[in-house]
């Protein structure tokens, strides 16, 4: 059979930038050679394109981006290419026809839709979810609206806007009526991680907010409901949704007092078989109301009788100490399984 030509996005004008490095460089060194003949592109810092045929080492350094052999290269949204178009300093072009995209470009910019919405008007097959379902999960308010709207429990939130800063106080107070202590403050269209951080009163949420302002126009505040942090893999479509083993967060004091706490993941928690089944209900219930096909990332708290989805990550990484392998293994996948497996049902093709 002949090689799956795949390519494989990464970098990013964002934050999140370090961050898809190591994902794309484990997700690359994962794509066996055998079976796929694989295209990198990568995305500085500063948003240019560049095909890199270099040494995987390099991505894994930061270094990829200064190599000589690195040329600019762009996806055609002309669906007669079918793929990418290299430039080279001389300004003559090549084309690069590719099968289907896997992306690594974690946070903004490259889980909101755009890239998404790019291939979809190529009509290149992509890893990915469609442009509609990636605007739902990354703007966080949209999502709870949308989740709320068939029953699931979200977060209880609030939004502050940029342009009403001047009333902030005012609007803090009002939250405050409404919210108890703690909350979680993040900018409502960026990466969890991104700007975030939890308030216990007045002034940490005034601060926390300004901080997340500096990220996006719009402010997310949601109650931070204490419980136990579960979290699965979901993948398929809405004809065939396989729902991973679960995981846990478990956060724990840390002795050093420049960090709050530590934190490690487990497999296979402990939970009663109504909890287990709570979530997984939970899970294929949101995958099939934002009409998902591909995978993500779902996180819960658990608290009481109360099964809260949090989040829902349409891009996992894919280091091996992320979510994603760590419980498609426990599911009986392995690595090279389980990008298989994405590849497949972006492709359609039995590999």
């Amino acid at each position: 059979m002949a090689k799956v030509r795949i390519a494989v996005l990464f970098g990013g004008a964002t934050k999140d930038h370090k961050l898809s490095l190591r994902s794309a460089y484990c997700l690359l060194k994962g794509l066996s050679p055998d079976k796929y003949d694989v295209t990198p592109i990568g995305i500085t810092r500063a948003g240019r394109w560049l095909y890199f045929p270099g040494d995987y080492e390099e991505i894994s350094d930061g270094t990829w981006e200064e190599s000589g052999d690195c040329c600019s290269a762009i996806i055609s949204p002309d669906p007669l290419h079918a793929g990418i178009i290299t430039i080279m300093a001389d300004g003559t072009t090549a084309f690069k026809r590719v099968d289907a995209v896997m992306s690594a470009l974690h946070g903004k910019y490259g889980e909101d839709g755009r890239i998404q919405g790019l291939l979809k008007l190529s009509k290149i097959p992509y890893v990915e979810c469609n442009p509609e379902t990636a605007v739902y999960c990354m703007d966080k308010a949209l999502t709870h609206v949308l989740l709320s709207t068939v029953g699931l429990d979200v977060p209880k939130y609030a939004l502050l806007e940029r342009s009403e800063i001047d009333l902030l106080d005012t609007k803090i107070e009002e939250i405050e009526r409404e919210i108890s202590y703690p909350v979680f403050v993040s900018a409502t269209s960026c990466s969890s991680s991104i700007g975030a951080n939890i308030a216990t009163n007045t002034e940490e949420m005034k601060k926390a907010a300004k901080i997340a302002f500096s990220h996006h126009h719009t402010v997310i505040v949601e109650e931070d409901l204490e419980g136990r942090t579960i979290e699965c893999v979901v993948m398929g479509s809405s004809y065939n949704v396989e729902i991973s083993a679960l995981g846990e967060i478990i956060k724990t004091p840390s002795d050093n007092p420049a960090v709050a706490y530590t934190a490690k993941f487990i497999v296979d928690p402990e939970l009663t078989y109504t909890q287990r089944r709570s979530i997984e209900q939970a899970a294929k219930k949101a995958f099939l109301c934002l009409n998902y096909k591909g995978c993500c990332k779902m996180s819960f708290r658990l608290a009481d009788n109360r099964v809260m989805l949090r989040r829902i990550a349409t891009i996992p990484g894919y280091t091996p100490e992320s979510v994603l392998p760590i419980l498609m293994k426990e599911s009986g996948y392995s690595y090279s399984d389980t990008v298989n497996k994405l590849i497949s049902l972006a492709t359609d093709i039995d590999i």
